[in-house]
């Protein structure tokens, strides 16, 4: 900018018109230092307009809120002309409307100088609307934005406070049309339908299709047009961004492989006259993906989410029960080289399962998985006969004391489960009613494979017990035995599913038995009745494989084949009340425990009539398990009281027994594979994990301690020694 000094010229004349306007001037000797523009809009800013001594001088036009374009700038969108330089002299003439004003010239030798912007240094926003507030009177011309000031630009991060969307609807555009080949019933079209189908089953099915028929060919072209309006648009494009980690594909790749094939019943008709229970049906099969939800309420009830928390639960309950779990696996060992070592045979509680579910509910059976010896099923139903309750099944993991992982609920109590051994994760469930089930327990919930059918099962007393065999390499079935002395087999054959087979059916023994020796009682009328005792427990022949033992509520042991029906092989009274629980020696194969309601135990060898000890409890005994390490012990569940004998240190009493508090009873008593560890189950629904400590060494030769055990319980009776020595001898030869 050029600064230089102005000296102002006052009007001469003395008159003062009202009508006319008077600028004035800074006086002679006042000197005034101003910026000189060389813009012809900027030279009023030198005069002021007063009228009746009222300064009326218009505003400056120019808004100082926005940057000025001066015309010393060179710039291309407003110049076309180059500027070199421009000349010192700036005159100021008088205005042709303005009279009475003098002409002022002045010279002043300021420098101006000419400045070049690149266009490539401008950033022109072109979102910014620079027509705002100017009103069109021609919509046909655009206006261009002002070439002496440009809108003060917002800030980059604000936005407009509303947007005003119009929408309109667009023209209907038909890609394909199709007559419609279905019309209501009961209207005009469907009855011309109807009549038309009447007509083509007369003319193809009915007596129509007896009419002369002349074969002759013919050929139809068909030509498909396709116009313009037809096409459909190109879609708009644009680009996303996704990422997939390892574990999304992971799980995409998992979901694809176990795509679930539902099976679709298409009714096929084989002959015109056929019954509708003669149709025979095409299975079609489709494929089904499902998606997981979004919401928690949809990924809680998927089998991903279900394992997570059971892994997580799994891990939680190592923290708690760590010692416990290292105790149970047999990490902490006791030195069999200590000082201090005393053979007292101490039960150690490790851990009970037990939930609100099962609260207050008996248990009435126990099977452990013969794969994976960490898994068990507990069912919970009646233990007494008035006892009213739902079924409950739960299957409990030694990696999680505290929560079942799998629990399924039944209308009908449950009264026995099973584990087969082909297939582990099936579980074969017997009820109240006397219907059979098996179990899918990968499932978190009820997932039937196969169920028993009324018209091949005539059974409808309680199943007590429930076992798996298999005969032939490649198929396995399920034995029952029932209230009602019925022994079954259930299995699935190819034309089949799941049928019942009669096996055996125990009935009442009259007459002197051999056994155990009991008063014959003297009933005064003899009632002329057919009665068939309960079969309570069953087991099968450790050497024979179509051989098995029961046992019924009257007492009696009897051996059954499957290949003899309803007949027994062999048979003898073993208690004088019903026989609760079976087990044989794991070291010696022909020795049988057995023990009853009679309050006792009493072991027993396959081929002898006669008792070989006998082991008096205080109550009932509903449960007797062998060790599986140690030949001599043995471990019995009576009343409220679990009893750990020693048949080489004393057989008149228990070496150990541990009370439960309370009014319970125990029901269920089993030794873990490892045979330190005890699983107790009682009637209030708990199974209580015990680990055995304190106990003798096991010796070398398990058979043989235990023979010298039994020898000297017969020392008493020779003639049963010649007995047993005849007996090996017999075995000893048949073995060679």
């Amino acid at each position: 900018m050029v600064e230089a000094d102005i000296s102002v010229v006052s009007n001469t004349n003395s008159r003062k018109d009202p009508s006319v306007y008077e600028l004035r001037e800074p006086s002679a000797h006042q000197t005034k230092s101003v910026k000189l523009t060389p813009a012809t809009l900027d030279m009023r800013l030198f005069y002021k307009v007063i009228v009746k001594g009222v300064n009326v001088t218009p505003d400056n036009i120019l808004d100082p809120a926005y940057v000025t374009l001066e015309d010393l700038t060179t710039h291309a969108a407003f110049d076309h002309r180059s500027r070199a330089r421009f000349e010192a002299a700036i005159k100021y003439t008088r205005s042709k409307s303005r009279t009475g004003l003098e002409t002022i010239a002045i010279a002043a030798g300021a420098k101006v100088y000419a400045t070049t912007i690149n266009l490539d240094d401008i950033e022109i926003d072109v979102s910014i609307n620079t027509e705002e507030g100017i009103e069109v009177e021609d919509n046909k011309v655009g206006l261009a934005p002002s070439a002496f000031y440009l809108p003060k630009l917002p800030p980059l991060t604000s936005y407009p406070p509303e947007i005003f969307i119009t929408l309109k609807e667009t023209e209907t555009v038909f890609l394909i049309s199709l007559p419609c080949l279905s019309y209501e019933k009961g209207s005009r079209e469907g009855n011309f339908i109807e009549e038309d189908n009447a007509f083509y089953d007369y003319i193809t099915l009915g007596k129509g299709k007896n009419r002369k028929i002349v074969n002759e060919e013919t050929q139809t072209q068909i030509k498909m047009t396709q116009t313009r309006h037809t096409l459909a648009t190109r879609p708009q494009k644009k680009n996303a961004i996704s990422f997939a980690s390892m574990w999304d594909m992971l799980d995409t790749y998992a979901q694809i492989e176990q795509t679930v094939a539902e099976e679709d019943d298409d009714e096929m008709v084989m002959y015109q006259s056929a019954a509708a229970h003669m149709l025979r049906k095409k299975r079609k099969k489709i494929e089904v993906h499902r998606r997981i939800g979004k919401t928690f309420t949809e990924i809680a009830a998927t089998h991903q989410y279900l394992d997570a928390v059971l892994l997580m639960e799994r891990v939680l309950a190592s923290l708690v029960f760590a010692a416990q779990q290292k105790t149970f696996r047999g990490l902490i060992n006791m030195d069999p080289l200590s000082l201090d070592l005393i053979y007292v045979y101490t039960l150690v509680n490790l851990w009970t399962y037990e939930c609100e579910e099962t609260l207050n509910k008996p248990i009435s059976s126990i099977s452990f998985n013969p794969k994976y010896s960490n898994i068990c099923a507990i069912s919970h139903g009646k233990f007494g006969y008035a006892d009213v309750c739902q079924g409950i099944v739960c299957i409990w993991s030694t990696k999680n004391p505290r929560k079942p992982e799998r629990l399924y609920r039944f209308i009908v109590p449950v009264t026995s489960v099973g584990f087969s051994k082909r297939n582990p994760n099936w579980l074969a469930c017997g009820f109240c009613d006397g219907d059979v089930i098996i179990l899918d327990i990968t499932s978190y919930s009820i997932k039937i494979i196969a169920r028993s059918k009324r018209d091949t099962n005539p059974c409808f007393e309680p199943i007590w017990v429930i076992s798996w065999s298999s005969l032939e390499i490649d198929s396995e079935f399920v034995m029952t035995a029932c209230q009602d002395g019925r022994i079954r087999r259930f299995q699935s054959t190819k034309t089949h599913e799941f049928i019942s087979t009669p096996m055996m059916r125990v009935s009442a023994v009259e007459g002197k038995l051999k056994g155990l020796e009991t008063t014959k009682p003297c009933p005064k009328h003899d009632v002329p009745i057919t009665r068939y005792p309960a079969v309570l427990c069953m087991i099968w022949h450790p050497t024979i494989d179509h051989c098995y033992l029961v046992g019924t509520d009257e007492g009696c042991i009897h051996r059954c084949s499957t290949h003899y029906l309803n007949q027994h092989i062999d048979v003898y009274r073993a208690h004088a009340g019903p026989v609760t629980d079976l087990c044989n020696s794991p070291f010696m194969n022909y020795l049988l425990a057995s023990c009853g309601a009679d309050n006792a135990i009493r072991l027993w060898i396959e081929g002898m009539d006669e008792v070989i000890l006998t082991l008096t409890c205080r109550n009932a005994v509903n449960g007797i398990a062998f060790c599986p390490i140690n030949a001599t012990i043995l471990i019995s569940a009576s009343g409220n009281t679990l009893s750990v004998w020693d048949l080489r240190r004393k057989v008149h009493i228990p070496c150990a027994e541990h009370m439960f508090p309370g009014n319970v009873t125990l029901t269920y008593v089993k030794f873990a594979p490892c045979g330190h560890n005890v699983f107790v189950g009682d009637t209030m629904g708990r199974l209580h994990t015990f680990h055995l400590e304190d106990t003798p060494i096991p010796p070398f030769n398990q058979k043989k301690l235990l023979d010298d055990v039994i020898r000297k319980a017969l020392c008493t009776r020779p003639h049963m020694l010649k007995q047993l020595d005849k007996l090996l001898r017999f075995k000893k030869r048949k073995s060679t």
